[in-house]
């Protein structure tokens, strides 16, 4: 928890150590798939909507990977569960995604980078939100 220590007190009170965690691999996430997506769209030319979609789908999986291993820990469910229930709201992800990019561009002029930068923004708050409430949510114990 080295990195949440050193944040100030104020900042420890209004963060949990689990968001910290998903926000660190958010950003290791974010910089691959961007990568990614740079690679796709710019040098080979693919379209933005497809590098788009292609991008995502390293995304989800290192996502998985790291809420599983780093940020949540298992959840309750069986892992081929587990997995695809991150996979089902991922696909609402690229929706999201999809979407946010086609209306930055299409509608705000912007460019297709920035368009998926916003877009990673929207996704990551809906990820986060559903995987903490409802895929990594501890079981209920009954007495």
């Amino acid at each position: 928890m080295g990195l949440y220590n050193l944040l100030p007190k104020s900042l420890q009170q209004r963060i949990s150590p689990v968001f910290m965690r998903y926000g660190i691999m958010a950003v290791i996430v974010v910089g691959i798939e961007i990568a990614g997506f740079w690679l796709l769209n710019s040098p080979l030319h693919i379209n933005y909507l497809v590098a788009t979609n292609l991008s995502l789908l390293i995304g989800i999986l290192l996502n998985w990977v790291g809420s599983h291993y780093y940020v949540f820990g298992a959840s309750r469910h069986t892992i081929r569960k587990e997995f695809t229930l991150v996979f089902l709201t991922s696909l609402v992800g690229v929706l999201l995604q999809t979407g946010t990019v086609y209306i930055m561009v299409h509608f705000i002029n912007t460019k297709p980078l920035l368009g998926k930068v916003a877009a990673i923004i929207v996704t990551f708050f809906w990820n986060y939100f559903i995987r903490k409430r409802h895929i990594y949510k501890p079981a209920i114990e009954i007495y």
